[in-house]
C-alpha cells in the first residue's frame, strides 16, 4: 500500500489510465472524459473538508462500474479504507439496467445506510452530474430521463444531507437551478 502523502496523488495516476478511454459525446457535440468528472468530484470532496481517503475515493468512485478493476484491486493499491468507501460508492450489477426512475431511489435508500465518506462522495457526485444534466447532459437521454436523474439527485442528497454544509448548498443551487431549466416542481 501507498504511503498517504501520495495517496491522492497515486489515486489520480490511476484513474487516468483506467478511464483513458471512457467518453461521452454530449448534446453540443463536445467529447467528455470521464477524467473530467472524477476531477471534479475530488476538488468538491477536497474544497468540503475531505480527508485524503476521501478525496483518493472521491478519484476512485466510478472505476469499479465503469473498468475491469476490482474491489480487491482497490484495496491492494489503496488499503482498506479507501475500499470501504469505493465499495459503498459502488452500484450493485443489478442497478445497471435500471432506468433513472428505478435506479436512483434505491441509490438513496442505499446511501442512507452508509458513511459519512461515502455521503460526501456521493453528494459530490450528485452535484457534478446535475451539473451536466443542465448544461450538456447526454443526446439519448430523453427530457423525461434528465427530469428523473434530477429527482432522484434530490433523494440522494437528502439522505446525504448533513455531512458538509458546503456540498449541501452547492447542491441545493445546482437542484434550483435544474428545476428551472427542466420546470420541474
Amino acid at each position: 500500500m501507498i504511503q498517504s502523502q501520495n495517496l491522492i496523488v497515486v489515486a489520480r495516476h490511476f484513474v487516468r489510465d483506467a478511464h483513458k478511454h471512457i467518453t461521452l459525446t454530449t448534446v453540443s457535440g463536445d467529447v467528455r472524459g470521464q477524467f473530467e468528472h472524477l476531477q471534479e468530484v475530488a476538488d468538491l470532496v477536497w474544497a468540503s473538508g475531505g480527508s485524503d481517503a476521501e478525496i483518493a475515493a472521491a478519484w476512485l468512485h466510478d472505476t469499479v462500474e465503469d473498468t475491469p478493476t476490482i474491489l480487491e484491486d482497490i484495496k491492494d493499491k489503496f488499503g482498506t479504507e479507501v475500499m470501504e468507501i469505493v465499495h459503498g460508492l459502488t452500484d450493485p450489477i443489478e442497478f445497471k439496467s435500471l432506468t433513472n426512475a428505478e435506479r436512483k431511489p434505491k441509490q438513496a435508500e442505499r446511501v442512507a445506510n452508509e458513511s459519512p465518506s461515502v455521503k460526501r462522495i456521493k453528494l459530490a457526485d450528485q452535484i457534478s452530474n446535475v451539473r451536466f444534466v443542465v448544461t450538456d447532459p447526454k443526446p439519448s437521454w430523453t427530457f423525461e430521463s434528465n427530469c428523473d436523474y434530477i429527482i432522484g439527485a434530490k433523494l440522494i442528497a437528502e439522505q446525504c444531507k448533513g455531512v458538509s454544509s458546503i456540498l449541501d448548498q452547492l447542491f441545493e443551487a445546482e437542484y434550483t437551478e435544474a428545476t428551472k431549466v427542466f420546470k420541474i416542481r
